[in-house]
C-alpha cells in the first residue's frame, strides 16, 4: 500500500482553520477584536507619550533645583571665606 501524498490544495486546506460560523459574523468578530486592539493600543501610547512628558517636566525641575542649590553652596562658601578673612583682619576683643 502507498502511503498518500498530499497536494499543495490538500495541505492548505489543513492549515487553514475551518470555521463554522458564517463568514459574515466571523467578520464582525475579527473587526470588533481588531478595534479593541487598536483602542488598547492607541491608550497605551498615549500613555508612553504623557510619561515622557512628565519625565522630561521632572528633569528640567530636578536641574533648576540642582543648579539653585549650588548656587546657593557656592554662595555660603563665599560667606565662610569672608567670615575667615574678617577674623583674621580683625583680633578677638580682649576678654576681661
Amino acid at each position: 500500500m502507498e502511503p498518500h501524498v498530499m497536494s499543495r490544495s490538500e495541505a492548505s486546506d489543513q492549515e487553514t482553520p475551518s470555521y463554522r460560523s458564517p463568514a459574515r459574523v466571523l467578520a464582525r468578530f475579527f473587526e470588533r477584536s481588531r478595534d479593541l486592539w487598536k483602542a488598547k493600543y492607541k491608550e497605551l501610547q498615549q500613555r508612553i507619550k504623557s510619561f515622557r512628558t512628565e519625565i522630561r517636566d521632572l528633569r528640567r525641575s530636578r536641574d533648576r533645583w540642582r543648579a539653585r542649590a549650588e548656587a546657593l553652596e557656592r554662595t555660603i562658601e563665599e560667606l565662610h571665606a569672608k567670615l575667615q578673612e574678617h577674623f583674621q583682619q580683625c583680633p578677638p576683643a580682649p576678654s576681661r
